[in-house]
């Protein structure tokens, strides 16, 4: 009796689980709420025993997803703009600004002393032109080219002199004793020069002594030679013979004044 009993008691619990499920399934269709199916990665298998105890069944283990490692991106590296080392400018040293050219030097030196100052006019070449031409620049009345020729530009320069006659020149453009004594001279000072003087006031003495007509080596020492040429200077204009240059014979020679 008692395995008919435990018989019956299995298939008495047997009918009672499945009639749970058929009633469990037969309320869903009521409701029309869809049954949810739990993945099994999520929930555990739930399995029916017979002794209607519903055990969980096993476990499975998540999978883990490994992802790659990100690869850090190098940002692109930008041209760096290359600075040319352009070199500073040099400074330009300006070109100096050239000195004129001294007239007296552009044909060559002039010569001052010659044996005898002869008469010039205008269109005249010759060596004594360009003593003209010198004693014209020494007396700021050039700028005169030293060429020997007695152009324009000297008759310019001649012009010049000429404007400071008190009267109009007797022959214009003409270069005689007097001119050649007036020019020389205009190179003295104002010194007083005697018998023992020295120097370049007695070279330029000398020299418009001779261009006035009389007869004396140009050395520069003021002698006895010049002393007697300087008192015939005197005599000739009337202005005592002492044989000293003073104001007075200054003032002559710079005017011009000749021995006769």
């Amino acid at each position: 009796m008692a395995g008919v009993r435990n018989s019956h008691d299995r298939r008495g619990g047997i009918a009672s689980a499945a009639a749970v499920v058929v009633l469990g399934l037969t309320l869903t269709a009521c409701s029309g709420t869809t049954p949810q199916t739990t993945s099994a990665v999520e929930s555990p298998t739930v399995t029916a025993t017979a002794t209607g105890t519903v055990q969980p069944g096993p476990t499975e283990p998540i999978p883990t997803v490994t992802a790659d490692p990100l690869t850090p991106t190098k940002p692109t590296p930008r041209p760096s703009a290359t600075l040319s080392a352009t070199p500073a400018p040099t400074p330009t040293t300006p070109a100096p600004t050239p000195t004129p050219t001294d007239p007296g030097s552009v044909a060559g030196a002039c010569e001052r002393t010659l044996p005898a100052y002869p008469v010039l006019e205008p269109g005249a070449k010759a060596p004594a032109v360009r003593s003209l031409q010198c004693f014209l620049n020494d007396a700021d009345y050039g700028p005169v080219a030293v060429d020997g020729v007695y152009g324009a530009q000297t008759r310019a320069a001649v012009t010049k002199v000429e404007s400071t006659f008190e009267g109009p020149a007797p022959k214009p453009g003409r270069i005689d004793a007097g001119m050649w004594v007036l020019l020389i001279s205009r190179a003295l000072g104002d010194g007083t020069l005697k018998v023992g003087s020295k120097g370049p006031d007695v070279v330029t003495l000398q020299r418009a002594l001779r261009a006035a007509g009389g007869t004396i080596t140009v050395d520069g020492d003021f002698g006895s030679e010049t002393k007697k040429v300087v008192k015939r200077f005197q005599q000739a204009n009337r202005i005592g013979d002492d044989g000293v240059v003073g104001d007075e014979t200054l003032f002559l020679l710079k005017m011009g004044a000749t021995i006769g």
